[in-house]
């Protein structure tokens, strides 16, 4: 972390008419009102720590690729919700770290979450490459990870997304895409991709292909790039015209067995030094006597919901025995205050977002992103207010703060 480079932004760099004017550039870049709060700084981080933040994120996407932990998550994945073609890794793959204090006084990471499931991969590379050319920063300062190009990068992503179909073949799915607060995200990968995003509910199944409604007829689906949550399907009783069980012709960019499998489920079964202490309530052998030093935590749920920061007896007696296994008890994790703002000091979540092709070895990290405030909870939908809300990372060794 690079407090003195967010200091001097935040006295030197900032005003409100160039954070005026970021917003516009980023709406323009998107093609959409942004309705999420947008931070008015972006996070400064060396590349030291960004190798640290690339590595974790790496290994702990690799342990949910072992064969010990594919068996063990076979009982995450409901039945009425086990897509058939299941790959052997996650295409997408998100990890989440809190920005920490380590004994030695320096910074550490600690693993709040992760998801085998597609970011915001368009909205936050216009993000950080727009925050540094509207403030006037450096272009030492880079924004992806791995090292990659704005080339390199965009092209992983097609690879990743069309594969080897046009993009008319390709959907963005989702429910009710119009609506959704990340819309910016589909609308810019419709610009630069030519993917639509669709009702995933407005698709049409006849046998074992799907269609979509295109120019007055409908068109086969040949891959769908999967942004639809099954709890938010559930949660509004969304009538699909498919059962996830069913034998369909069709690719999926993301599988949709790997938002259960790399999910919080994961977190009691991996062994990284970023991991707090983490169990899953149904395996507890008894209630620990400090529960105000844990966070209860619903297995499958976004942006927060459901999350009980300082749980009592009483919330885990209230949780029917039978949703216990859909439960984690997480110790807490100490924030660091070590963004620095006008109005105070900050904490902040770092996602890592990665992509693993069918072709390689490995998962390789190849975006950020960043959310900051001063609430409990750190969704942007808890930090709507000056200097917090949706932020992006950008790269650079301590001397770079000179350059300023």
């Amino acid at each position: 972390m690079l407090p003195t480079m967010q200091r001097r932004f935040a006295e030197h760099v900032y005003t409100p008419e160039r954070y005026a004017r970021f917003r516009t550039a980023l709406e323009e870049a998107v093609r959409c009102p942004i309705e999420f709060r947008v931070c008015e700084a972006p996070i400064f981080v060396s590349h030291a720590f960004r190798r640290q933040l690339e590595q974790a994120a790496e290994e702990i996407t690799l342990q949910c690729a072992t064969a010990r932990y594919r068996a063990l998550s076979e009982r995450a994945i409901p039945e009425v919700y086990r897509v058939p073609n299941e790959p052997q890794y996650p295409l997408f793959a998100v990890v989440d770290f809190a920005v920490v204090r380590e004994q030695d006084e320096g910074w550490g990471l600690r693993l709040v979450e992760l998801q085998g499931f597609p970011s915001l991969f368009a909205y936050q590379y216009f993000y950080a490459r727009l925050a540094r050319e509207t403030y006037g920063l450096e272009p030492t300062w880079t924004y992806t990870f791995s090292n990659l190009s704005d080339e390199q990068y965009w092209d992983i992503l097609r690879r990743a997304i069309l594969a080897d179909c046009a993009p008319e073949e390709v959907v963005l799915a989702d429910y009710r895409p119009e609506q959704q607060k990340t819309r910016p995200d589909f609308t810019a990968l419709e610009h630069i991709m030519g993917i639509e995003a669709v009702d995933i509910c407005s698709l049409r199944k006849e046998g074992k292909r799907l269609f979509r409604w295109r120019n007055g007829s409908w068109i086969p689906v040949r891959r769908i790039f999967n942004r639809a949550i099954v709890d938010e399907l559930e949660e509004y009783g969304a009538c699909l015209p498919f059962r996830w069980t069913d034998e369909i012709e069709v690719e999926w960019a993301g599988h949709p067995n790997w938002y259960f499998r790399m999910s919080k489920f994961a977190l009691p079964y991996l062994q990284h030094p970023t991991l707090p202490k983490t169990y899953r309530l149904s395996e507890l052998a008894e209630i620990p006597d400090d529960l105000s030093s844990y966070v209860l935590k619903p297995l499958f749920s976004f942006a927060g919901k459901g999350v009980v920061l300082q749980p009592t007896k009483e919330h885990l007696e209230a949780i029917p025995k039978q949703e216990w296994p859909f439960y984690i008890l997480q110790e807490r994790i100490a924030y660091a205050a070590c963004i620095y703002t006008p109005v105070g000091m900050n904490t902040v979540e770092l996602r890592v977002m990665l992509v693993w092709l069918p072709e390689w070895q490995r998962p390789l990290p190849v975006m950020a992103l960043a959310r900051t405030g001063r609430a409990a909870l750190m969704g942007v939908r808890y930090n709507d207010m000056p200097w917090a809300g949706s932020s992006g990372c950008l790269f650079g060794e301590r001397d770079a703060e000179e350059k300023l």
